[in-house]
């Protein structure tokens, strides 16, 4: 049954043209008036009032594939202005990011203001209704949400994650307070039910009571939970969107809405010379973890706190934190804290330059040893080299001792350099630092992109200068750059590479619900049309022709929302069709059932080869090219024939190893049965050279050679006798643990015929 959707308006409202009142809520049809939103259908529904503006997805595509109903614009009304959109999605996830079949979708606006705004939404997700009610009141800066589940089917789900989501568009996230910065598990350990995701002029902070478990760095706050037929579960949450980056506003909301006891702490912050310090920042920890943080202004602060025990310390844009103080907030109570520490910035200005040549080098610059911002505003953990001065970079930092970790290709060229640095406040510090190159890929013809890199779109946090500079310190010698289902920063991104004359290879990352591909390179102003919530897979491999693709890669195939795993569950749409040219051995999905089902393939005679990428969003977080791949270019190295040769097997992938091969991955040598052979490879690895396993039919491991001393280059030959058609690759370990995997070279096996006799 095609998807439909059903839109019902039961009261009609004022439109933002007719003048209402600031504080009045309006429900509006039509595209959403935020700069850079994507809620741009005529039905869709947009939710105003004096604080915020969020657009719920009718006729325009949510991202990923999901199904309409869900917020895909929102942000904070600044001086009665709202503010650029900074929302990817908002929605009720029923099954944590698995395929999404629906059959209807039906909206309806049941209330329109002045005083509330309720919008009603009805989906289906496999054999579950959800219905999910959006309530904005009149003066609130925040949105209910409420949605139930109904099991209408006769499947027992078991231990299924629902619950709402929050993907912001770019900024940082934080929470839930007690469990910062752990990636996914249980919330045993948070003692707050929200999270946030902020920068310094906006912050949207997702109130889960039902929580018991996050996922995506707590962009995902879920209930795991059983679901019988028949059985119905209410999840509820608040969508809280703030002016600025303060999360305090968030401890408050929860405050008013428990109903629990809280006192208020306010105070000046000025520097160790009397100084005011103009925008503090207030960090508030409990149990030693972070809590909350509020943004101060002119020197002065203030912070509404539930009872309890605190420690309290001050900083503000690369100023050194002051000293923690103890705080003890009682019921009713206000005190006065100062904070008269809080040191200046200074500078260090790297210069980075390769220890054989001099030439200046790209270079990643992470403190190691040092202070380390919380709030990411303020400062960062990871800085790279300028894109003009190469190899250099001037930083804002806070006083005091660091060691920085500088690295150029790192696992794969050269092995990063820790270097000791003190900063005094007001005083620039010189700091040059040589990188030694140990492997030299380029010199055989051989070079390497990360084949799934993100910007700052949708669920991406780098903007295109920031793709290339990563990739540039990285030792990438192409740079790629892709988003989900868009182009947008395409271009920007090829004027960027070519700044620095490197080739740059256009990409999208098509993103149905139950699988990803990559077409490159494409052309960045083909007419990109393609709906992934309903496309089926016959219709994505159809756009590596739309675009004027070379290649489409399957990405991260193995993950709950990849292509594979979706096939063997049966809710890929379209089904199984093996038109794709390339697998992902994605960093972050399970790269050894891709692996094993890439030797499946091999050992039928598919030709569907092996790629890589690192499937970066944040290179502050995550290292560009941490796995990539290799191509054996002859000619021009550029886009095309890089793609051309990744296409055609005459590549390896790698998570550092490299591997030179005496005849070309991809190639098919012809020999007769019975016939004996070497296959042989020269072997690097910045890291020191470990082990090498050839690996032939059926993925089984033929020959082993392990190396003595770890050194950075080697030679393996495996000697083979040919029996029959069948493939070999092979699989380098360095002496870190990092591997590489090659694409096959391909044997084929002519039957032996004896010579016809001599006739008497």
């Amino acid at each position: 049954m095609p998807n439909a959707i059903k839109t019902t308006a039961l009261t009609l409202g004022l439109t933002l043209a007719t003048g209402h009142a600031l504080a009045d809520v309006s429900v509006e049809r039509g595209p959403t008036p935020l700069r850079n939103g994507d809620a741009k259908a005529a039905q869709d529904i947009q939710l105003r009032n004096d604080h915020l503006v969020a657009s719920i997805a009718v006729d325009s595509a949510p991202p990923w594939g999901v199904a309409p109903g869900g917020i895909i614009d929102a942000a904070p009304v600044h001086d009665g202005k709202p503010a650029r959109d900074k929302v990817s999605l908002i929605d009720f996830i029923p099954n944590n990011w698995s395929s999404w079949p629906t059959t209807h979708q039906d909206f309806t606006i049941v209330e329109n203001g002045p005083e509330r705004g309720v919008v009603k939404v009805q989906r289906d997700w496999e054999g579950v209704e959800l219905t999910t009610t959006y309530t904005l009141e009149a003066g609130a800066d925040q949105i209910h949400v409420v949605t139930e589940m109904l099991n209408d089917s006769d499947k027992a789900y078991k231990d299924i994650l629902s619950g709402y989501v929050m993907w912001p568009d770019g900024g940082h996230l934080f929470g839930p307070a007690g469990m910062h910065g752990t990636e996914e598990g249980p919330t045993d350990a948070a003692f707050a039910d929200w999270s946030a995701a902020y920068d310094e002029d906006w912050g949207f902070v997702l109130h889960a009571p039902y929580m018991n478990y996050i996922d995506y760095d707590a962009r995902d706050l879920y209930k795991k939970h059983d679901l019988a037929p028949g059985e119905s579960r209410t999840f509820e949450g608040w969508v809280q969107v703030l002016p600025d980056g303060s999360i305090a506003r968030a401890v408050e909301s929860a405050i008013q809405r428990k109903g629990v006891a809280a006192g208020e702490v306010s105070g000046e912050v000025e520097t160790a010379d009397g100084d005011t310090v103009a925008d503090p920042v207030v960090v508030v920890e409990k149990n030693g973890k972070p809590y909350t943080w509020a943004m101060g202004h002119d020197g002065h602060y203030d912070l509404q706190l539930p009872t309890g025990e605190y420690q309290l310390y001050a900083t503000a844009r690369s100023y050194a934190d002051s000293a923690p103080v103890d705080v003890m907030v009682t019921a009713d109570g206000q005190q006065t804290v100062d904070f008269d520490g809080v040191k200046a910035p200074g500078t260090v200005h790297f210069n980075v330059t390769d220890a054989q040549t001099g030439e200046p080098r790209d270079a990643l610059l992470k403190i190691k040893e040092g202070q380390k911002p919380l709030v990411g505003f303020l400062g960062k953990e990871t800085y790279f080299t300028d894109l003009k001065r190469v190899g250099q970079r001037e930083i804002p930092i806070a006083p005091g001792d660091y060691v920085f970790e500088v690295a150029y290709g790192e696992n794969f060229l050269s092995q990063p350099t820790n270097v000791k640095v003190h900063v005094d406040s007001g005083e620039t510090t010189d700091q040059a630092v040589t990188v030694t190159q140990t492997t030299a890929p380029n010199d055989r013809h051989w070079y390497s992109a990360d084949m799934h890199h993100h910007s700052d779109v949708l669920d991406g946090f780098t903007p295109p200068e920031y793709v290339i500079r990563s990739e540039l310190s990285a030792g990438l010698d192409l740079m790629l750059l892709l988003d989900h289902d868009t182009t947008r920063n395409l271009h920007e991104a090829a004027k960027l590479a070519a700044s620095r004359d490197v080739p740059f290879i256009p990409s999208i990352e098509i993103s149905a619900s139950w699988g990803h591909f990559n077409p490159y390179p494409i052309d960045p102003d083909a007419d990109y049309r393609i709906n992934s919530g309903t496309a089926s897979i016959q219709d994505i491999v159809g756009q590596r022709e739309a675009l004027g693709a070379e290649a489409i890669q399957m990405n991260h195939p193995y993950i709950k929302y990849g292509y594979y795993t979706n096939v063997e569950n049966g809710t890929a749409t379209g089904g199984y069709f093996p038109r794709f040219d390339l697998m992902e051995i994605n960093i972050e999905g399970e790269y050894e059932k891709t692996l094993h089902k890439a030797w499946d393939h091999w050992s039928h005679g598919e030709r569907i080869y092996l790629s890589a990428g690192s499937d970066v969003h944040d290179v502050w977080q995550h290292r560009s090219g941490a796995v990539r791949a290799y191509a054996q270019v002859p000619g021009a190295v550029d886009a095309q024939n890089f793609v051309a040769a990744l296409r055609d097997g005459h590549a390896f992938v790698s998570f550092g190893p490299l591997i030179y091969p005496d005849h070309a991955f991809g190639d098919d040598l012809t020999f007769k049965q019975g016939e004996s052979t070497t296959l042989g490879f020269d072997l690097e690895a910045a890291n020191g050279l470990k082990s090498i396993q050839l690996i032939g039919q059926g993925g089984q491991v033929v020959d082993e050679q392990t190396f003595d001393d770890s050194p950075t280059q080697g030679r393996a030959e495996f000697d083979i006798t040919v029996d029959e058609d069948t493939f070999y690759a092979v699989v380098v370990e360095d002496a870190d643990g990092k591997k590489a995997f090659s694409n096959p070279i391909w044997i084929d096996a002519m039957e032996h015929r004896p010579a016809p006799a001599e006739e008497s």
